[in-house]
């Protein structure tokens, strides 16, 4: 016996409740009036007592028929339930997607993207974890997370977890409005020079730069302190005259709006790559398709874009370009 036969057999029993006779539910369901009471005798062997009783030419619910009568009511509103949460599943308007970032791309890059993906879906909970870019991978190894995006490395993602580079983002280095250096332009090696505020050591962006500068031929920068998070640094380098490096999605608002001030490289260009990352095995429900669709989206707009080199766009998060 199939699932929509016991469903269909429990809307029969009610409509003949409902409508207050057999023939009146054999009309409603356009079947014929044995094939109902058929359905009646069948629902009564199953639960072992008479669901009906004859008074007259009315038949009326017994006890157990009233029981019976209301646990079916139920049965077939959570049914209904249970379908329009299953066509909600399909069409990815809800639904539940969890996904592990680091640090920086939690705060600025990935939040509007997944907020913009909530506003059609309303039944959809969407879950953003912060942690190091290790972490993040781990939770994606044993599944507690649907994928990661996080700082893209050329390591060898670990076995069986997939990995695409999404896209690069540029590094910029960050001035106060009326700090060093002077002008809006400078070499790398110069940079050194400068009064720079970190993260502290081992976090993804430092990593990032430490690769970069090392294939100028430059060694590591000299820190005045290390600082754990993007806002923080920004306030200090904004109070104090210092100099920091950051991803562009972290400062495009600071810097349209004059708190901080971007400066050029003259002969380099800094960038971050950022990387999704998945199990091997993932199977992606309709909104997660949607989220990496979205991201993929971005990051077919980014590889459109010119270079921005010292240039930052006013929005300044992923929906930018």
């Amino acid at each position: 016996m199939t699932l929509s036969s016991q469903l269909r057999r429990l809307e029969m029993f009610c409509a003949v409740v409902d409508e207050g006779g057999v023939t009146r539910a054999a009309e409603r369901f356009q079947v014929a009036q044995p094939w109902v009471s058929a359905q009646l005798r069948t629902l009564e062997k199953a639960v072992k007592a008479p669901l009906f009783v004859r008074e007259g030419r009315r038949i009326v619910l017994t006890e157990a028929g009233t029981r019976f009568y209301a646990w079916a009511k139920e049965v077939l509103a959570s049914g209904a339930q249970v379908q329009r949460d299953i066509e909600d599943l399909d069409a990815g308007t809800a639904g539940s997607l969890a996904v592990a970032t680091s640090m920086a791309i939690g705060t600025y890059l990935i939040p509007p993207l997944m907020i913009d993906l909530r506003r059609g879906r309303p039944g959809a909970d969407i879950t953003i974890s912060i942690s190091e870019p290790a972490v993040a991978m781990r939770r994606v190894e044993i599944g507690e997370v649907d994928f990661a995006v996080t700082t893209w490395y050329d390591d060898v993602p670990p076995a069986g977890v997939q990995a695409e580079k999404l896209w690069d983002e540029e590094i910029l280095l960050c001035a106060a409005p009326g700090g060093p250096p002077d002008g809006d332009e400078v070499d790398l090696a110069d940079t050194l020079a400068l009064p720079i505020v970190g993260v502290p050591a081992g976090v993804a962006i430092e990593r990032v730069l430490d690769d970069r500068l090392r294939a100028h031929g430059l060694p590591a920068p000299s820190y005045v302190i290390r600082l754990g998070h993007a806002e923080a640094l920004k306030a200090a380098v904004a109070a104090n005259g210092w100099v920091f490096f950051a991803p562009r999605y972290c400062v495009a608002d600071d810097v349209a709006a004059g708190r901080l001030r971007a400066v050029r490289l003259r002969d380099a260009e800094l960038t971050e790559g950022i990387g999704l990352f998945s199990r091997d095995t993932s199977w992606f429900s309709p909104l997660q398709r949607a989220a990496v669709a979205a991201l993929r989206d971005v990051a077919a707009s980014k590889r459109q874009e010119p270079t921005r080199t010292g240039r930052v766009a006013s929005d300044g998060n992923i929906s930018d370009g």
